[in-house]
């Protein structure tokens, strides 16, 4: 086509008095402008036509089916790029129909074509990327998985690979070419780009292994993050520390730093208490008749008492007459001991303690603070909030109910039993208008 309209240009040159070389350069130039300008022309009405068939019939398509993944494409612009992709490629194959005959301007305009075919690639696989992206964010059986950071590996990868089918086409050179000199330039890609491809690695190790998923609690003391995992991308993980601060830690830090994730305590059903009342060693002693039958009246302490009186009652038969009334020969009730029975006795009848899992009610070392008396359970509710409160109403309870046994909890003195102990006598209690 340009042949033709060169010549003829060049005639009409003639006719206007140009000759020779002038008249040449002259339809040359003339001609180029003219089919680069109806060749423009003609891509944009295509572009324009195929835009609207395209990115029309497939959203009418997306609305009609009942599946998401088609709606989450078309979100993406999906579409609208598969319509840049067909454009490039009839952009392509028009050119030769263009310029026949004028290798310079043919070679150019096959370049522009070959770039918009690479970019238009781009942008289709970018698209899909974004649209699995958001479709595993909203799956039932993907939620929580970081899949993210694979996605992101596809696209930074795949963005590599654009990238070099580019440089390819601007300098016509094999892709291989290129990739052949990629080893040579890997010291300084790795100093330049050291935290992105660390980051990279860790994201991969990460979804590989499973490590941290949105919505997990994480705590990383080191770096002063304790709270719930919001975004897990390649390089970064995004967390929202309960007190309402943001934390962003490279992904790196969760392979060299150690962390504790608490999502297989939410995914039990169970979170433990582990915590100790120190009992006042001066309160601990053998039982007495009374204290017995006093302790016969708690209801869930009668099946501990039975058993052990009657167990009680019959090594001491078997004591030679006179030996059971001390109490190093025979053995006796000791109100600790008690305290502790109550204590699981009670644990077991809550309706609030996981009873399918680990219960102990443990004595540690003895030490400067007294005789600690170890609670070690879970509850059956995770929530943190419904958890401190089921911990709370446990030793609420055991620390009033204490008195019952005759024991008292350990408490360093304060001021007031340092002032009333230099006096010689008892600490005073608060007045009534203090206390209200």
């Amino acid at each position: 086509m340009i042949a033709r309209l060169i010549e003829y240009l060049k005639q009409l040159s003639l006719q206007f008095g140009l000759e020779g070389e002038a008249a040449t350069i002259a339809a040359t130039i003339t001609a180029i402008i003219l089919c680069a300008g109806l060749f423009l022309l003609c891509v944009s009405g295509i572009s324009a036509c195929v835009r609207r068939l395209i990115t029309l019939g497939l959203e009418l398509i997306s609305r009609r089916t009942k599946t998401t993944w088609d709606d989450e494409l078309c979100e993406k612009k999906l579409p609208l790029r598969l319509a840049h992709l067909i454009v490039a490629v009839l952009c392509v194959r028009m050119t030769p129909l263009f310029f026949a005959g004028e290798p310079t301007a043919e070679k150019l305009f096959l370049l522009g074509g070959n770039l918009y075919i690479a970019l238009a690639v781009g942008g289709v696989l970018f698209s899909v990327m974004d649209a699995a992206i958001s479709i595993s964010d909203k799956s039932g059986e993907l939620k929580g998985v970081p899949v993210k950071s694979f996605f992101q590996a596809v696209k930074l990868l795949g963005g590599l690979g654009i990238g070099i089918w580019i440089v390819s086409i601007i300098f016509d050179r094999s892709p291989i070419y290129f990739l052949s000199g990629l080893g040579a330039i890997m010291a300084v890609i790795m100093l330049v780009f050291r935290d992105t491809l660390l980051g990279f690695t860790a994201g991969i190790m990460i979804s590989a292994n499973d490590l941290v998923r949105k919505k997990d609690w994480i705590e990383i003391p080191d770096l002063h993050v304790d709270g719930e995992v919001k975004d897990v991308s390649l390089t970064t993980i995004k967390v929202s520390n309960w007190d309402n601060t943001v934390s962003s830690i490279p992904a790196y830090s969760l392979i060299s730093t150690s962390f504790k994730n608490w999502r297989a305590m939410e995914e039990s059903g169970g979170r433990r208490i582990k915590r100790a009342i120190n009992i006042d060693m001066e309160t601990i002693h053998f039982a007495s008749e009374a204290e017995i039958e006093h302790w016969k009246k708690i209801r869930i302490l009668r099946p501990y008492l039975d058993q052990k009186l009657k167990e009680i009652g019959e090594e001491r038969a078997n004591l030679p007459v006179g030996e059971e009334a001390s109490n190093a020969n025979a053995r006796h009730l000791t109100n600790v001991g008690t305290f502790r029975a109550y204590c699981v006795a009670y644990l077991k009848a809550s309706s609030k303690i996981a009873q399918n899992m680990t219960m102990l009610v443990r004595q540690l070392n003895l030490g400067p603070t007294g005789l600690p008396l170890e609670i070690y359970v879970f509850t059956n509710d995770t929530r943190w909030a419904v958890y401190e409160n089921i911990q709370s109403d446990i030793f609420d309870h055991l620390l009033a109910i204490m008195p019952e046994f005759n024991l008292r909890p350990f408490q360093e003195p304060s001021g007031a039993n340092l002032e009333a102990f230099s006096r010689g006598g008892k600490s005073e209690k608060l007045s009534d208008e203090v206390v209200k």
